[in-house]
């Protein structure tokens, strides 16, 4: 066993003292039932329904004996496990029979000395199986897990960066810089978007003391589900891969279950990162588009939250803003001049992950009032032209001919004008969706129709 600046590991069948103290507040972890084996098609069997794994590996023969072996299955509730069946699969770095002891020391371990990884001079205790699959039925494989570790938080940023990978393909494609951690894994879709599962990370995947609660361990990850799209009626290897980095000792768990294909929306078929929209607003609109009210109360926009089923909801912010048909031809200087009135007030709404949803915006009482103008605008063009029309009249009465005609000229323009604007839009409303997440924007222009 190593030490590191204090960094101490614990023996295999040594009880840390205290356990009874610890029991009352254990009582999840103490009904927890865990059992150590390396026995691959027992673990298939206990992360998938029946018929779903076909074949199982372990990339490193650990030797193990009752009570002592990284890995293990698991048949009683801990952390929202298992999520299908009655069995889920427990991965370690260390001993996996540690897992539901009571916490209560914060550096629990088990070095195994493994060393001599392919990954790179600082991974010891790596820990990859391989699960291979029958064809898909879909184009989304997933499966749920759950990251545990003890080098929360005290290591946190620092070289014992523990990890945790999932890929599809021949083989874990992984490299590490033994100087700074960073951590290399192509294809990785555990975390999404590059993103990392270890104790470093935040947003959705971000480790905290109190998603640990009924293990042995001090942090743990969300119930989080890993996505990944693949090929309709293709077979796929699964590799899962977990490892120490900077030492042996401190565990670090995955609990994995209930890996399958799931029929689901292309686009979502993706794990949550650390910006789970990935640079959009994370709402799609509908192809309904917003509607206004008939009494110009309210815009609705109906949309779909982009996110697949889980924790995190689409949450966006919006507002719309009306600009009238003008019903003439201005100079370009003048359509820049012509500014967009606030047609509704900011409002923030959250959609349920993959459902859609409604997002309905007050309108205010400038911007009701800028289309109850366009509604009226034809007629009050013909009003004033029908006022010029008289004058026009009254004119020709006195003889004056020439200002009659120009008062006639200017009522035929005002009344063309009218028509040309009746046959138009009321004008175009602009609805800016930002998601406050990650500060993106959208605009999406929707023609007003004239009632």
């Amino acid at each position: 066993m190593k030490s590191h600046g204090g960094r101490r590991s614990r023996a295999p069948g040594i009880l840390i003292a205290g356990v009874a103290a610890f029991s009352l507040l254990s009582a999840t972890a103490a009904q927890a039932v865990v059992t150590t084996t390396n026995d691959t098609p027992t673990l298939g069997n206990a992360v998938a329904p029946p018929g779903t794994v076909t074949g199982s590996s372990q990339a490193v023969a650990y030797t193990c004996v009752p009570d002592d072996c990284p890995t293990a299955i698991a048949d009683s509730f801990i952390g929202g496990f298992p999520t299908e069946g009655t069995t889920y699969g427990v991965f370690t770095t260390g001993n996996a029979g540690y897992a539901d002891d009571a916490n209560v020391a914060g550096n629990t371990g088990r070095s195994w000395g493994v060393s001599g990884s392919p990954w790179g001079t600082s991974v010891y205790d790596w820990n990859t199986y391989r699960f291979d699959l029958v064809a898909a039925t879909t184009s989304c494989l997933a499966f749920d897990f759950k990251f545990y570790s003890d080098e929360f938080p005290e290591f946190i940023g620092s070289q014992f960066n523990d990890a945790f990978i999932a890929q599809v393909g021949a083989g874990p494609a992984i490299s590490i810089d033994p100087a700074t951690g960073a951590i290399s894994a192509p294809g990785n879709f555990a975390a999404g978007a590059g993103d990392m599962i270890s104790v470093n990370e935040s947003g959705p995947s971000a480790t905290s003391e109190a998603e640990a609660f009924g293990t042995t361990y001090d942090g743990a990850t969300a119930l989080l589900t890993a996505r990944v799209p693949v090929v309709p009626g293709a077979t796929n290897s699964l590799f899962l891969s977990l490892f120490d980095q900077g030492d042996s000792i401190y565990d670090s768990a995955v609990f994995v279950d209930n890996i399958r294909y799931e029929t689901i929306d292309p686009k979502k078929c993706k794990s949550l990162a650390l910006d789970p929209a990935e640079g959009t607003i994370g709402v799609t609109g509908l192809q309904a588009g917003p509607k206004m009210a008939k009494n110009y109360s309210q815009l609705t926009f109906p949309v779909s939250c982009d996110l697949p089923p889980g924790p995190v909801s689409c949450t966006v912010s919006s507002v719309a803003s009306f600009v009238s048909t003008v019903g003439r031809v201005v100079s370009a200087r003048s359509q820049a001049m012509l500014a967009g009135v606030a047609l509704t007030k900011p409002t923030t709404t959250t959609i349920a992950p993959n459902t859609n949803g409604t997002i309905t915006m007050k309108t205010t009482r400038k911007g009701i009032d800028a289309i109850k103008a366009a509604v009226k605008k034809p007629a009050k063009l013909k009003a004033k032209a029908k006022k010029l029309l008289k004058k026009a009249q009254e004119l020709r009465a006195e003889g004056k001919i020439g200002k009659a005609q120009e008062l006639e000229k200017k009522a035929a323009k005002l009344i063309k004008r009218a028509k040309k604007l009746a046959r138009k839009p009321l004008g175009v409303v602009n609805t800016t969706i930002t998601n406050p997440g990650n500060g993106i924007s959208q605009v999406f222009k929707t023609v007003l129709k004239r009632p």
